[in-house]
């Protein structure tokens, strides 16, 4: 047997070739002046187990350290809180449904039509203004004996709500089974985060990979705007959990969508793979489904599996732990809080001890919205795909982190990087850089000088991006997530 500490420096060789080939081949910063600006808003081994750390690494959250700025001015606010109210009243309800393109470009006629004088600092209270409908307006559960219910093609569709409070931190628990079983039952009675409240959705359609099809990305993305909106949770601290399908579920949320997670433990389960899902040993897969593994460079991870799993068998983690552990060596400074355990003799089963390990591992995790780097690979129909059941499509993703690309091709790598004001972007499987943006804020740059970006090793731009009010509205509403907000931009 052989142990690693995986939190600290990786000195493990490099895995098999066939394991390197995988998913290429299957596949606020200082305290800054207030200085004004007029804005008009436009523009994984087989018999291996690998060691916990003996103290968790997580990320200390990034506070703001920009200077305090005057608040503003009431007829600004108010016109502020106006425009939130239209923005909210507009807004889809639900990730299911799709923006109106005339209710979109009034709310962004009226947000040109406001005026003000800008000092750096007050982002945060622009947001607040912004924000303060949203609760009435917003996304929304109707709650009803400790389920929240909400209107989908599908029909109704619900989840149970465990606790409650502002400001709580969210674990997201996801219910096993397959074809025609599973209840969200069993994940309320597994994954109890204290000062977090919990939220176990039942599955619209209860087939095989259900959380990862059309409609249960999307159900998933609903869950998480009515718990930031209507629940108030915290959204540095929103955390997704699942055994079994519930665990394969939790790792297809955790590639797609890591800017949303503080962390996430996807036990037990399966990545769709080629030649299939279901195979014992590494050496038998081929790649699997790509868009996912590149993305969790800043997530923090903790699962296992059982080696005798004949539910969800162990071949696409324990190929996966290989992937992993090269992007790592890839990567210094990335994948460094991902945990990984495999246990001979287990069957479909937690190994002794989880998964309240796994819950403390959760409680140490905050997540930082603004990494220094961000590696997005993107996958434009990923599997499961849609079916003639379905009543919607494949829910696009317009940014990740910091960086948005209104135009991704499939297999597309972006790896964006800061240091202080340079940043430098490189690109795979992309013919040009129009369609890619850089979201900033004064969290992440120094305001008062030059911004450079470097893009496939050309320096592209050179300037200091200027704040701009309709920024901060379509960053807030990529997401519905009051933290992962910009005011300025840089469209490449």
């Amino acid at each position: 047997m052989r142990s690693m500490k995986h939190c600290d420096t990786l000195e493990t060789p490099v895995s098999s070739d066939h394991a390197r080939r995988s998913i290429a081949d299957g596949s606020r910063g200082k305290g800054l002046g207030c200085a004004r600006v007029c804005v008009v808003a436009a523009t994984l081994l087989a018999a291996t187990t690998f060691a916990m750390p003996s103290a968790f690494a997580a990320p200390a959250r990034v506070e703001p350290t920009v200077a305090t700025a005057a608040p503003l001015p009431s007829t600004v606010r108010r016109a502020l809180e106006k425009l939130g109210e239209q923005f909210w009243k507009s807004r889809p309800e639900t990730r299911f449904e799709d923006w109106d393109d005339d209710d979109r470009a009034k709310l962004r006629e009226a947000a040109e039509q406001i005026q003000l004088e800008y000092e750096e600092g007050q982002l945060e209270d622009i947001v607040e203004a912004l924000w303060k409908s949203s609760k009435k307006f917003g996304p929304r559960a109707k709650m009803s004996k400790g389920k929240a219910i909400i209107d989908t093609p599908y029909g109704e569709a619900w989840f149970y709500v465990v606790g409650g409070g502002r400001d709580k931190g969210l674990i997201l628990g996801l219910h096993g089974g397959g074809e025609g079983a599973g209840s969200a039952d069993e994940p309320r009675g597994t994954w109890r985060l204290k000062n977090c409240i919990g939220a176990y959705p039942q599955g619209i359609r209860l087939v095989h990979d259900t959380w990862n099809t059309v409609h249960g990305e999307r159900f998933l993305l609903t869950i998480l705007e009515i718990a930031k909106v209507q629940l108030q949770i915290d959204p540095d601290r929103v955390y997704v959990a699942g055994f079994s399908m519930g665990g394969t579920g939790s790792w297809f949320m955790s590639g797609r969508h890591p800017d949303l997670l503080a962390a996430s433990l996807p036990f037990s389960g399966v990545l769709m793979a080629e030649p299939k899902s279901q195979l014992p040993r590494k050496e038998d897969i081929v790649g699997v489904q790509h868009g996912l593994l590149p993305n969790v460079r800043n997530l923090p991870m903790h699962y296992t599996i059982g080696l005798e799993d004949t539910n969800t068998m162990p071949g696409t983690y324990l190929f996966v732990w290989d992937r992993l552990q090269e992007l790592r060596a890839e990567d210094p400074g990335g994948y460094t809080n991902i945990y990984f355990e495999s246990f001979p003799k287990l069957a479909h089963a937690f190994p002794p001890g989880e998964p309240k390990k796994a819950l403390r591992f959760l409680e140490q995790q905050v997540r930082d919205p603004f990494p220094k780097t961000v590696v997005w690979e993107h996958a434009t129909k990923p599997f499961p795909l849609r079916t003639d059941a379905d009543q919607t499509t494949r829910i696009g993703k317009p940014s990740m982190y910091w960086i948005g690309c209104s135009n991704p091709v499939d297999r597309q790598t972006i790896r964006a990087t800061r240091s202080g004001n340079t940043i430098e972007i490189k690109t795979t499987h992309r013919a040009s850089r129009e369609g890619i943006t850089i979201y900033l804020n004064p969290e992440m740059i120094d305001t008062e000088r030059d911004v450079k970006v470097i893009y496939d090793g050309e320096e592209v731009y050179r300037a200091q991006p200027e704040p701009d009010l309709w920024t901060i509205v379509e960053t807030l509403d990529f997401n519905a997530d009051r933290r992962l907000v910009f005011d300025r931009r840089i469209d490449l």
